[in-house]
Parts: structure tokens; sequence; C-alpha cells
């Protein structure tokens, strides 16, 4: 395949981009290229979600929003953010369920703040559906034509893309009712989500590496109806959990006075229930586990909407996707989803997928590689995040510098959330009740309180000289996923040292009473 379109010399300033998925990271990022100037074409093979009823959208997982997605969500757009925003529900921590000592006793709660309310670290639970509506409507709201708009199609499926020719790429895209149609672009971003067709078609004839994966866990989501003259029926400002080791089951509160849960549980034991409520003589099997496990959560919700979502509601998978590298050229890229899809754990996927969007914005503007390129914002820190001279001699175009770029900086990042993301399930589902962890908080928590006082804090969202992992990773958006990391080891370092020191400390101590007890 020629490489000319990558010279530095025979580059025309592109300006038409195809994004794939008008999902969450599809409509954020068709917006934010719009604003750069660049005409957008936007396909989803899914019909328009608002033209839906209520009753008939996709279910999934409630979303937790942190401030990482929120700064992606204002560097397109401030009102949009606050909109949003306003419609969430702040969660201040966690609110544990504990299992209660004997059948029929009394659920004991214990709340864990995520870190400084008074501050303002919390995050906002808000129903992906209600999320992607805002997003398409601010869509709505831009020009349909020209440099600087967006048009959405909807119930638009991607066939085939043909990157083999010297400039841009062809799109092969065909409806419902329609042939196919072949449209070209000068650069095509796929957010089309864990079973990405753009991905699939950059596997063909280029040298592009893919992976996926399936967690052991499944998830089936429930809900709590309001209380009593719409009211919350548990404590709102909390993301409950419910941590039963092997499986658990979390609840967030939704801006109707409901509450969306998720039980997260072995794909096997998802179906020993399903097997032995089939043979079932007396209570249904899954009715007995809420009243063993979740009580107080079963009393809320009753029998008979715990056996409607049961027997309607999908039993899902929870998929990993790892691809490398995200770009091909200066034609293709991957966001989101469809090039880092990850378990929910860590309730990042979301918010990762939206800092996708900031971080391919800042380098677009450094490159001047979009119509009309803004000043760029600072990255994520990281030590080894550098962006090279736009004006240093290279043999690509800007655009192709960009996503060359993009995928160097942003893959230690999705490897370190990734990485997180698998490792919170055991911290959620069994070490938030257990005492060393509640201990280890409180360390933190100290640590923090001292080192604001004595020490330093950063600005640009990078926080503190010392933080918890999850404060980091959570609420410092001006930090990288795996400076998040780094920082977190060096602490572990410094507490063994410290408790190393403390534990000889002691010893000295006694041994030399010890001598001078047996020396009288």
């Amino acid at each position: 395949m020629s490489t000319k379109d990558t010279l530095q010399n025979e580059h025309n300033s592109p300006s038409r981009v195809a994004v794939v998925g008008a999902g969450l990271v599809g409509s954020l990022c068709a917006a934010m290229l719009a604003s750069r100037g660049w005409t957008v074409d936007l396909y989803e093979s899914r019909p328009d979600p608002r033209l839906a009823p209520a009753s008939t959208r996709a279910r999934s997982i409630n979303l937790a929003l942190s401030p990482r997605g929120i700064e992606a969500l204002k560097s397109v757009n401030e009102e949009l953010a606050a909109r949003i925003l306003a419609r969430g529900v702040p969660m201040r921590g966690r609110m544990l369920h504990h299992k209660p000592r004997k059948t029929g006793g009394e659920t004991r709660t214990e709340a864990q703040d995520y870190g400084v309310f008074a501050e303002g670290e919390w995050i906002n639970s808000i129903s992906r559906t209600l999320l992607g509506i805002y997003l398409l409507d601010h869509l709505d709201g831009l020009p349909r034509d020209g440099r600087g708009s967006v048009k959405v199609h909807f119930g638009t499926k991607l066939l085939e893309m043909d990157m083999r020719k010297e400039k841009g790429v062809s799109l092969m895209v065909a409806t419902k009712d329609g042939g196919p149609r072949t449209e070209h672009f000068d650069l095509v971003i796929g957010a089309d989500g864990a079973y990405s067709q753009v991905r699939r078609q950059m596997l063909r004839g280029t040298r592009f590496e893919f992976s996926q994966s399936f967690a052991k866990h499944c998830y089936l989501e429930l809900s709590i109806a309001p209380g009593p003259d719409s009211t919350f029926s548990m404590p709102p400002n909390f993301l409950h959990i419910w941590p039963r080791g092997e499986f658990m089951l979390i609840a967030l509160p939704n801006a109707d006075k409901s509450f969306t849960l998720t039980l997260f549980a072995p794909k096997e034991t998802f179906e020993k229930l399903q097997l032995d409520s089939e043979d079932a003589k007396s209570e249904h099997p899954v009715v007995s586990l809420f009243r063993k496990e979740f009580p107080d959560a079963f009393e809320l919700m009753g029998e008979a909407d715990l056996l409607a979502s049961w027997n309607n509601n999908p039993k899902d998978g929870l998929i990993t996707i790892e691809c490398s590298p995200y770009h091909y050229l200066d034609k293709a890229l991957l966001l989101g989803d469809a090039s880092h899809g990850m378990v929910p754990f860590y309730g990042q996927g979301m918010n990762c997928g939206f800092e996708d969007v900031r971080v391919l914005s800042t380098i677009l503007d450094h490159f001047s590689a979009s119509p009309s390129s803004l000043p760029p914002a600072p990255l994520p820190y990281s030590p080894h995040t550098h962006l090279p001279s736009p004006s240093s001699p290279s043999r690509l175009n800007p655009l192709a510098r960009s996503l060359a770029t993009y995928t160097e900086i942003r893959t230690p990042s999705l490897k370190a959330i990734q990485q997180l993301a698998h490792s919170n399930y055991a911290e959620m589902a069994s070490k938030v009740a257990d005492p060393l962890y509640v201990l280890r908080l409180s360390l933190d928590r100290l640590l923090s309180n001292f080192f604001t006082v004595f020490g330093t804090k950063e600005g640009g969202g990078r926080g503190g000289t010392w933080e918890s992992l999850y404060r980091m990773v959570t609420f410092r958006y001006g930090l990288a996923y795996e400076e998040a990391i780094r920082r977190r080891r060096w602490q572990g370092r410094v507490l063994e040292a410290v408790i190393g020191g403390s534990i000889t400390g002691v010893a000295v101590v006694g041994l030399q009473l010890w001598r001078t007890h047996f020396r009288q």
C-alpha cells in the first residue's frame, strides 16, 4: 500500500470525518470534531433512542459520572455538562449492607466516603439512556451541513471499509429499507462499542492485534421502585453495595427516586439458579437467595418485581477488549469500548471513553490537524507523556502524527485502567467489609490531611502529595491512570517502611525492657 497520504507535503487539510457509533463516546466525539471545523457524519445502526418507548429502550448498568468524564464534557460544551449534571444524583461514597448474622436478623449498614465530600468529591449516578439523549439533543443544535456540522444517520449500518485508496477511506453503508451506498471520508472514527465493525474492518490486511476475554461474572439488572410519596427508600447519596465474596449486589439512585440494582455473580451461579427454578416445587431459588443474602433489598423490591426482572431481563456477560494499535495511518482511529472495553468494577468505562475524546482533541490541536484547531488543553499527567514539537521534522502529515501520538500516549493509560477494573471486583465484593481495609482507608485519610497541611497540592486536577488510589483514579482528571498506579506503589513502599520501622522500634524497646527486667 502506498503511504503518500502520510507524507507531510501531501497533507491537504482533511475536513470530512465519519464517526461510526452514536452512543455516548461517538456522540461526544462528533460534537468535539464539529467544534474544530470538521464536517461530521455520525452513523448508528440502531434507531433513534429518543423515539423508542421507555419500556423498550436498551437496559444496562447505571452509570457513575466522575470528574474525568465531566472534564471531557466541559471541554466540548460547558452548558451541556451543566445540564447533564443537573439530572444526576450525587453519591458521596459507598453504603455497605452487611449480611445479617442470623436469618431474620437486622442488616447493619456502614458508610464509607470516597473522598472529601465538602470539597466536591462525589460521583454522579445517571441513566445511560438519559445521558445519550442529552448528547444527541446537543448534536441537533449544531449545523446540519457544511463546516462544523453534524449529520446523524440512524438505522444505517457499516458494511465495509476500504482503506487501500491513496487518500481517505471509503465506507459502504446501508439502511434497512435502502440498498448499500458508498461514501468517502478523510478520516473514520470507530466508537461503535465492544463488537465494533470498524475494528473488524481494521483487522483485514493490516498489522493489527486484537483479543477479547469474558469475565467469569455475568450481571442482571433489577430495580427498586420509589418509596411512599415518591421518596427514596434508601439513603440516596451513596452507591449501595451488598458484598458477598463470589457475588455482590449494587444499587445506584435515580432522579425519579427509584434505584437501579445490578446483581453480579459467576455465570455458573446464574445457570444453577435457572436450572433449579425449573425443578422448584416451592419457592423460586432466586427468591430464596435474596431472602438469605439481601433481605433488606428483597423487602424493598418485593417478590413479584424480583421475579419479573429475573424472567424478563438478560443475564449478560462482561467483556474485556484489547487491541493495538488504535489507529491506522491517517485514516482510522478507535475510541471507547471499541478499543478498550472493560469490566465495570471501577466505574470508569464511560469516563475513560470520554477522556479518550479529550485526549484526542488536545493532540489534534497540538499538531493543528483540524480545519479549525483550538489552543491545546493539558493532557493527563504522567512523567512519560511528552508531545513532540509540531515543528520537529517528520515524514507524517499532522493528522497521521496525531493518530500515532494518540496510540503512543493512550496505550499505557488504557492498560492501567483495565487492570484496575479487573482487580477492583475483589475490593467491592469482599475487601470493603474487611477491618484491615477500613484501617487502610483511615490511614490514607490521615496521611492525606497531614500532607495537605505540610505538603503540596498540584493544580490542574492532579491532587495532593498523598491520596488514596480511588481518589486519584476517580477525582484527579489531571493524572493519567498509569501515574495513579505508580504513586500508589510508592505509597505502598512508604507504608511498608513505616510499619516495618514501627515493628522494629517496638521490638527494640521490648528487648531493652526484657533485659532490664531480667537483670533485676
